[in-house]
């Protein structure tokens, strides 16, 4: 406030609000108004103790320098927005995984690099019973909880994505070990029976047993059906003759 023989307080308000945006030495709440005309949408007033007149050109510098702070404010909001849209067409709303676009995306990508990766396609069997039973909320819980215990025993080796219903899949990239060690690693993690009446049938396949990603997707879905209705013999279709690597 210097510069201005006995100006006490300055204060700016947005049309609409008495709370000041931005406020300087002495309350301005009782001040006369000066509106600066932004746009249709964009007002504000400009108060000050005592009150002083402003000179048109001051006015006009303000007013240029309001409108681009707004301009660059909503752009920065709708840029939020969009990326939380983006994030929300990749995420399924109930468990919060990675759902089928996503998986698509990182399919891609990884296709891309000519990375090695494992496929593995799980569907709970026993789900629609319990839910028929108990009620939508207690099957919700089950799905999340099956999710989330999917997700941390995964770890860093790979990503869980839930398909829909009460089907999951597992793209796995980065196991430490060959093909035998990680079917072994799955039939024994991926398939707790955390709740009576609840299991896990499964399918995995490798990405060399199939010329293109879908194929190697519905080889892991086979599988899981072949699974579903013959378990004892499930385990022995999978292809173990590659070890499971990074390409260079």
């Amino acid at each position: 406030m210097e510069g201005v023989p006995g100006l006490r307080g300055v204060a700016l308000f947005t049309q609409d609000d008495d709370t000041p945006v931005v406020s300087i030495g002495e309350s301005c709440d009782d001040a006369q108004s000066v509106l600066l005309d932004l746009s249709d949408d964009s007002e504000y007033r400009l108060r000050t103790v005592p009150h002083v007149p402003v000179s048109p050109e001051v006015l006009a510098v303000m007013e240029l320098r309001l409108l681009y702070l707004d301009t660059r404010d909503t752009a920065i909001r709708l840029g939020n927005e969009l990326a939380a849209l983006t994030q929300a067409a990749k995420t399924d709303a109930l468990t919060g995984l990675p759902n089928r676009h996503a998986l698509d995306l990182d399919l891609d990508r990884i296709d891309a690099a000519s990375h090695a990766y494992a496929m593995v396609f799980i569907d709970l069997d026993g789900f629609k019973a319990i839910n028929d039973h108990y009620g939508h909320a207690l099957g919700d819980s089950l799905l999340k909880g099956y999710g989330l215990w999917l997700s941390r025993v995964t770890g860093p080796w790979g990503r869980v994505y839930r398909m829909g219903g009460d089907e999951y899949l597992l793209l796995m990239t980065d196991f430490p070990g060959p093909p035998e060690a990680f079917e072994a690693w799955a039939h024994e993690r991926l398939q707790i029976p955390f709740v009576d009446g609840v299991s896990a049938s499964m399918g995995i396949a490798w990405r060399h047993e199939a010329d293109t990603v879908s194929d190697v997707m519905r080889l892991a879905d086979q599988r899981m059906y072949t699974a579903k209705s013959d378990p004892e013999n499930a385990a022995r279709l999978t292809d173990r003759r590659a070890a499971f690597r990074r390409e260079p």
